[in-house]
């Protein structure tokens, strides 16, 4: 059964009105069954702008935001530093822009979101007396917003505004503009992307019918300066090179957690995709808010990547801990491969105690 919505605005209140608790009303009034009712609602993000069906388990409509251009500072090489040049990395994942929480909401997300941009810099700036940092290279490992799944965590009161507001009025605007400021303090900034789980539609939906790969082509199509380099995924994982050195980029849900992080596992699946994809020397990935550095095999090392938001259910539930807000930044040099790296703690609430 099949409805006829009316323009998006209107849908949008219907919507609201089924997560407050209005389902027999609404069934009376469209006429239908309360069975398909949440199966149309649980699946809305087929709705469109014009008076259209709802269908099960499409994408959302592309939106396309238009900025004005965007003008920076120019960037000048650093040449305090005499050794061999080397790249930048900064990994970003897990943000749950528009989440709430004990200790986060939308307001913690932009400061965290700051720090991250200052740390990053306090750290180039340091490296750069002993050698050139011209490039930035920057990877999204997915779940920046929080999305609207129910069955990914996305219940009513855990987020502070609906998943198209979540990615067009706050990451995206938020992300653009720190790589806009990095793009001052870099030659070029490269940004690879993967999608995570709680950006997922609906269960029925494809794969790729992910909030997070709305994120990434809004900041794909936006204009922006000469030098930042945005490339979309196109499967669960991104391969790049830094260096001459092979990364595998992957959000991590493909590896199941009961208690922690499943160490083992984690192992076995990456030396299987070591073997499937030809090889890396790194791989990359989120997902259980916690950070780490593992030896998958005498040639192979793991980050396992932090998250921005803290006290989330997922966390305090499957993993066990708050989780601590920090990303990690580490450089390549382009004959040692990762020669140093950093874990940015962005809230000073969280670091360690002193005895």
């Amino acid at each position: 059964m099949r409805f006829n919505w009316p323009e998006k605005e209107e849908a949008q209140k219907l919507i609201d009105r089924y997560l407050e608790g209005e389902r027999e009303t609404l069934c009376k009034e469209i006429g239908c069954k309360p069975r398909t009712l949440r199966e149309a609602m649980f699946n809305r993000y087929g709705v469109r702008a014009s008076k259209k069906d709802v269908s099960v388990g499409e994408p959302p409509e592309e939106v396309i935001v238009n900025v004005p251009p965007i003008k920076i500072r120019e960037y000048k090489p650093h040449k305090k530093g005499k050794g061999d040049p080397e790249t930048q990395v900064l990994l970003l994942g897990d943000h749950h822009a528009g989440e709430v929480t004990s200790t986060y909401n939308s307001n913690v997300y932009k400061k965290r979101l700051q720090k991250i941009f200052e740390y990053t810099l306090l750290i180039t700036d340091l490296h750069r007396n002993m050698y050139p940092v011209n490039d930035l290279v920057v990877v999204m490992l997915g779940d920046m917003v929080h999305g609207e799944n129910p069955y990914q965590g996305a219940k009513i009161g855990s987020a502070d505004r609906g998943a198209l507001d979540q990615v067009y009025e706050l990451a995206f605007p938020e992300l653009l503009s720190s790589l806009c400021s990095f793009r001052e303090n870099f030659r070029r900034v490269r940004v690879y992307c993967v999608w995570g789980n709680h950006g997922r539609v609906s269960r029925e939906s494809p794969r790729t019918s992910n909030w997070d790969n709305m994120l990434y082509k809004a900041l794909l199509k936006a204009e922006k300066p000469d030098g930042i380099e945005v490339y979309p995924p196109t499967d669960f994982c991104q391969q790049f090179t830094i260096g001459g050195f092979k990364f595998f980029a992957y959000h991590g849900d493909q590896i199941q957690a009961h208690s922690g992080i499943p160490y083992f596992a984690q192992r076995r699946k990456l030396m299987n995709w070591y073997a499937t994809f030809g090889g890396f020397s790194y791989a990359i990935q989120g997902h259980f808010h916690e950070d780490d550095l593992i030896r998958v095999s005498s040639r192979t090392k793991g980050f396992i990547n932090g998250a921005l938001v803290t006290d989330d259910p997922f966390a305090l539930e499957r993993i066990g801990t708050s989780g601590i807000p920090c990303q990690w930044t580490f450089g390549v040099h382009e004959r040692r491969g990762v020669t140093w790296a950093y874990n940015l703690t962005l809230d000073n609430a969280f670091l360690p105690e002193r005895v």
